[in-house]
Order: structure tokens, then C-alpha cells, then sequence
């Protein structure tokens, strides 16, 4: 089964029953807290990747890091991926669970592109314009990319301004080509 297919699954079922007990707040927390491990830590990640060390031994480890701190719910979500031996999958789970619950809460995903890094007054700039434009929340991911040369490049959805140096250099050049046949 694909791996992505796998991590859906267990995500919208983890989600579906926080649901039905509202513990979907406490739940999300505990997921962004696990998410955020796995990316800081990438020993944590080796250790779940690893089919050499048994799973006994990673449920004492996630009992150890974990069980003070997480909801059981989330705990019992753990434990679960290890006795199905896929705990591989949990970064991905944990990731497409907090998009899951992005989205039930009305959240947009964008992306703005800069060709410099852009200060926190722009960002904050940006994040209004579209929570009034599309009138919901927003979850801005900003990244620099140099191609671009200047101006941005903002992703919303399936929509997209671009409004870079790269881009209206490109416009120029195919109209000056196209005026030449």
C-alpha cells in the first residue's frame, strides 16, 4: 500500500475519533508537539525508521519521552502505529493530521517567495491581505528564492500572483520574440 494512502488513513481515523470525544484541540497540540520533535530531533526520526530495534524497545522509548505529556488519545494513537508496525508513517500521519485540522478550522495554505528574506511588518502585511481577501485564516509559509530577482511570487490554494522581476522579464522577451516572426 502506498505510503501516503497509509498515513491518510490513520490521520482522518485519529481525527474522526478526537472528534467524537472534542479532544481535538488537546489532541492537535500533542500532534504539533510530536511533529516538531521528529523535525528537531533526527535521531527520533532514525529511531523509527529502524527495523533493527524492536518494537518493545520503541514503546518503553515513547513511553519514556511521551506519556507524561501527551493526551492518552494520543498516546493510544502511538502505541497503535507500533503494534501495526508503522511507525514509519508517523511523521507523515502527524503532518497530514495538523493540515486536516487546518482545514476543518478554515485555514488557507500559502506560500509567499521573495527574493530576499522579507521582515516580520511585510509577513504580517501579507497574512491580512489575505484573511480579508479569502476571508478565512491563514497558515503563511515564506520562502527566498533569488531566481526570482525581486518582487514575490504568492500561492494561495490553487491561485497565484506572481509578481516577480523573473516573471515579467520572461513576459518581455516572449513579446519581443513574438513581434519578430
Amino acid at each position: 500500500m502506498d505510503e501516503g494512502k497509509i498515513s491518510v488513513r490513520y490521520a482522518k481515523a485519529l481525527l474522526a475519533s478526537v472528534r467524537e470525544k472534542q479532544l481535538t484541540e488537546s489532541v492537535r497540540l500533542d500532534m504539533e508537539m510530536i511533529f516538531n520533535f521528529i523535525e528537531t530531533e533526527p535521531r527520533f526520526n532514525n529511531v523509527l525508521q529502524s527495523p533493527v530495534i524492536k518494537t518493545s524497545i520503541k514503546a518503553s522509548f515513547f513511553k519514556a519521552v511521551f506519556y507524561e505529556q501527551i493526551n492518552p488519545v494520543t498516546f493510544s494513537f502511538l502505541m497503535l502505529l507500533l503494534s501495526n508496525n508503522r511507525e514509519r508513517y508517523l511523521k507523515s500521519a502527524t503532518r497530514i493530521f495538523l493540515d486536516l485540522c487546518r482545514k476543518e478550522a478554515g485555514y488557507k495554505k500559502a506560500q509567499l517567495t521573495s527574493a530576499v528574506p522579507i521582515n516580520q511588518a511585510l509577513t504580517d502585511q501579507f497574512t491580512n491581505f489575505i484573511r480579508e481577501y479569502f476571508k478565512s485564516e491563514v497558515d503563511l509559509t515564506c520562502l527566498t528564492d533569488e531566481n526570482i530577482i525581486g518582487g514575490f511570487v504568492l500561492q494561495v490554494g490553487d491561485q497565484q500572483i506572481d509578481a516577480s522581476v523573473a516573471s515579467k522579464i520572461k513576459k518581455i522577451k516572449r513579446e519581443l520574440l513574438g513581434s519578430q516572426s
